[in-house]
């Protein structure tokens, strides 16, 4: 499995949707903001996110 550094401001994909990283945490989760800065969703594993 390949390992891929993310960091806030990096385009995501999750559920094949485009998001951006908002912030990282050390228990390997994300928050992510959807495209139009509308909703935060907390808690993403990293493991369910693609880089774009």
């Amino acid at each position: 499995m390949k390992t891929t550094e993310l960091w806030p401001g990096d385009r995501v994909k999750w559920r094949k949707v485009a998001f951006t990283i908002y912030s990282t945490w050390q228990d390997d989760t994300v928050d992510l903001w959807d495209a139009g800065n509308d909703t935060l969703i907390e808690n993403v594993p990293v493991s369910e996110l693609e880089a774009i």
